[in-house]
């Protein structure tokens, strides 16, 4: 099981290249069935808003809608339980944003460890091991 970050999805939309193409082969290995994923309600506005911004708006529901219905991938709530342990996280972590301490709460209270993302900002936290799309 692997916890997915919101850049995982917006390579294959935004981007040409080596991380687009590892982005896409982890889609695909979970739509599958090969993986098991999980992400938070969080990368989904992280989604629709950046792609509502750099495409429009329209496109960006669509995306929304379309990673709703991906199979293999389970999207968690945020919770307080989770806010409180991102509190924690950025306590103990001085470099971590809060959006991705939030993540990274989501990730561990979900029981998952590694986390696909190409943001080396989480390289940081020792509870996480991040694989990077390249």
């Amino acid at each position: 099981m692997k916890y997915l970050d919101s850049n995982v999805f917006l390579y294959p939309i935004l981007y040409e290249g080596k991380k687009t193409d590892n982005a896409q082969a982890i889609l695909m290995e979970m739509v599958e069935g090969d993986i098991h994923c999980i992400t938070a309600s969080l990368t989904l506005d992280e989604v629709i808003w950046i792609v509502s911004k750099k495409i429009s708006r329209k496109k960006a529901l669509e995306i929304g809608k379309d990673i709703l219905e991906l199979p293999n991938l389970k999207i968690l709530d945020v919770t307080a339980k989770d806010i409180l342990v991102s509190i924690d996280l950025m306590e103990r972590y001085a470099h971590l944003k809060p959006r991705d301490a939030i993540h990274s709460a989501v990730c561990m209270n979900a029981g998952v460890f590694t986390m696909v993302s190409d943001d080396n900002d989480f390289d940081g936290i020792e509870e996480i091991n991040r694989e990077a799309l390249g």
